[in-house]
C-alpha cells in the first residue's frame, strides 16, 4: 500500500526513527523532490527474527516433528531466544 504524500517522511532522521521501531518493512521519504526507499541491511551478527529463519526454509514438506525441533534447536542455538514448544 503506498504512503499518502501528506504522511511521507521528508527527513533520513525521521527514516531512520522509524527503521528503528519496525525494521521489518522499508520507509519510504521524499527528499529534494526525489521518492527514497531505505530499508535495513542484514550484516553479520546481526541476529535474524524467527519467522524470518521460517520463511527462508519455504514449505515444509514431509520433515518428522523430531526434524523440526532439530531445525528450531540450531535456529535457537545460533541466536534464537525461546525453546520450541513440545509436542510439535
Amino acid at each position: 500500500m503506498a504512503t499518502p504524500e501528506k504522511k511521507r517522511l521528508t527527513t533520513l532522521e525521521d527514516a531512520v526513527d522509524q527503521l528503528e521501531r519496525d525494521p521489518l518493512h522499508p520507509v519510504r521519504l521524499h527528499i529534494n523532490d526525489v521518492d527514497v526507499e531505505v530499508h535495513l541491511v542484514k550484516t553479520e551478527g546481526t541476529a535474524q527474527r524467527f519467522g524470518d529463519f521460517m520463511a527462508e526454509g519455504g514449505g515444509w514438506k514431509g520433515e518428522s516433528p523430531d526434524e523440526i525441533l532439530r531445525i528450531l534447536r540450531e535456529a535457537r542455538k545460533s541466536g534464537g531466544t525461546a525453546e520450541p514448544p513440545s509436542g510439535l
